[in-house]
């Protein structure tokens, strides 16, 4: 009767720090992205689009954090932007944003289609606030 509960929960456990922090597109400042990203506390799973010269951060608050998610994605913000401010990046902590960033990258949207979508996701969260 509990096996198949052990094994369940043992499938779970099992989800490493990688899907939690997914970089898709160029991969040439991965590790420094994923090293951002994993050095907030308050950042549960993100994904991150990086196309031409733009990144697309979309990050999900940890539960007891999400009261203050406006504080922390402006915080975030500023990182990035200290960080590169030669790129053009975005950051997001709008759950919407977050699945919709997951879609692209699950459906491997080609570079050429890849900034119109990237445009209607910044206007999406634009239009949210």
């Amino acid at each position: 009767m509990m096996l198949p509960l052990l094994v369940s929960l043992s499938l779970l456990s099992g989800c490493g720090e990688k899907e939690k922090f997914i970089v898709y597109g160029s991969p040439e400042n991965e590790k420094e992205v994923e090293a951002i990203l994993k050095e907030q506390k308050f950042v549960d799973k993100t994904t991150v689009i990086q196309y031409d010269n733009s990144m697309l951060v979309a990050v999900q608050i940890k539960q007891w954090d999400k009261w203050k998610k406006a504080k922390l994605e402006k915080k975030l913000q500023k990182k990035f932007d200290e960080k590169y401010p030669n790129k053009d990046v975005f950051v997001s902590a709008d759950y919407k944003i977050f699945y919709e960033a997951n879609k692209i990258k699950r459906d491997q949207v080609e570079d050429n289609k890849l900034k119109d979508k990237i445009k209607k996701l910044k206007k999406l969260a634009k239009e949210e606030t």
